[in-house]
């Protein structure tokens, strides 16, 4: 490798080099400070939880590696049921997403751009339909996206870090509204905090340490609302906001009261103080359909299969869990797992095959009604009013 005396270089050959170098350094400082854009980043931190998985899964099999086939199975499907959230209430799940206010994040007044408040929700998507879908994951299920819904409250500083807690907020007979909060902590809340939010491995929140500091869970209504992947042929995602006579003035009614539920709605969250004291910087509200091929299945019966279910109906009784499993549990296992079941006959229960059970057979139908269900028809009604008034704006303009 050449060495140069730069003592004997000529001034301009001097002045080149220097340049040279120094353009050299400010390309790798500048590569470094956007490495988060560079290709193939966004895969990478939107599909890590399911690396991680597959690693866990890949990492089991190769220590049963040399047991008997029988018992090979019986691990597996224990495995794989255990990531199930057995016996959790769906409005009280919540999972954690966390990221930070980088240089290619920021726009030019220095806070979190708009877009990436869209981009970084992405990932957080993924890892709660990882959290509270595995088994409808595992059958080759997927989740379809209809629209994702922004109200922006206070700006993220850059080089702030910020979580963003998702949770399910509501469903009907085909989509599932999920809220999204973006949350951070100023440096005086950090260290004068006394609520701890209460996480888990993979993110999800299991409560604070202090019980008044928890929200309530009573019922809801527009003005005091809770926290809380694409067409098909024989069911398109599209739902008609109006009837077909509606005239143009019914549109511009229901886009004005669109515009007033969102306020609405977003005026409620930021009053919600978090539970740990954090600040709230945006709502966004997401509408996800659940898709096995090509047919839509009903949020309603995914989320028992899951395990989620009402809680006990004696306040005295201890609550489900997967060591204390909630009376459905069994019929839900009984159409995976062995010797009854297996995941190609889930899958196609899930995919019509529910329709055939004889109503009064319907184990699902009682695993989340009571206050599970009267909390989604409160909450519904407020989210759903989004949804629909966002759809007949569409003839304006």
């Amino acid at each position: 490798m050449p060495v140069f005396n730069l003592k004997k270089l000529p001034r301009s050959q001097l002045t080149t080099t220097l340049v040279l170098s120094a353009s050299k350094y400010i390309f790798l400082v500048v590569l470094l400070m956007n490495v988060r854009s560079l290709p193939f980043a966004w895969h990478i931190r939107v599909f890590l939880p399911v690396l991680r998985l597959r690693l866990q899964y890949y990492f089991l099999r190769l220590r049963i590696l040399f047991k008997s086939k029988e018992l090979k199975a019986k691990i597996l499907a224990d495995w794989g049921e255990g990531l199930c959230p057995v016996g959790a209430n769906p409005f009280e799940l919540v999972t954690i997403h966390h990221g930070w206010t980088s240089v290619d994040d920021a726009d030019y007044n220095g806070h979190l751009s708009n877009s990436s408040y869209a981009k970084a929700l992405d990932a957080a998507r993924l890892k709660l339909v990882l959290k509270a879908f595995p088994a409808f994951a595992r059958s080759g299920g997927w989740m379809a996206l209809g629209s994702t819904h922004f109200h922006f409250i206070r700006e993220i500083p850059f080089l702030r870090s910020y979580e963003i807690r998702l949770s399910i907020g509501a469903w009907d007979h085909k989509w599932m509204f999920v809220i999204a909060r973006y949350v951070s902590f100023t440096k005086k809340k950090h260290s004068n905090a006394t609520h701890k939010l209460h996480v888990d491995g993979s993110g999800q929140q299991l409560g604070t340490n202090n019980d008044s500091a928890r929200p309530s869970k009573t019922l809801t209504t527009s003005s005091d609302f809770p926290r809380i992947l694409l067409s098909t042929p024989a069911e398109d995602l599209t739902t008609p906001a109006t009837p077909g006579d509606a005239t143009e003035a019914d549109y511009n009614l229901q886009a004005e009261k669109t515009k007033k539920e969102i306020e609405a709605l977003a005026a409620a969250q930021s009053n919600i103080p978090e539970p740990d004291g954090a600040v709230l910087h945006c709502v966004a509200i997401s509408y996800i359909c659940f898709k096995h091929g090509r047919i839509t299945v009903p949020p309603s019966v995914i989320l028992p299969c899951e395990g989620f279910s009402k809680p006990p109906s004696t306040a005295s009784a201890a609550p489900f869990s997967s060591t204390n499993p909630p009376p459905h549990w069994k019929k839900a296992q009984a159409l995976r797992v062995a010797p009854s079941g297996s995941m190609p006959a889930f899958a196609k229960f899930l995919k019509g095959g529910w329709r055939d059970v004889p109503e009064d057979e319907r184990w699902w139908e009682d695993a989340l009604d009571g206050p599970i269900e009267e909390q989604r028809k409160a909450n519904l009604e407020v989210l759903d009013s989004v949804r629909r008034g966002m759809e007949g704006a569409r003839s304006i303009g």
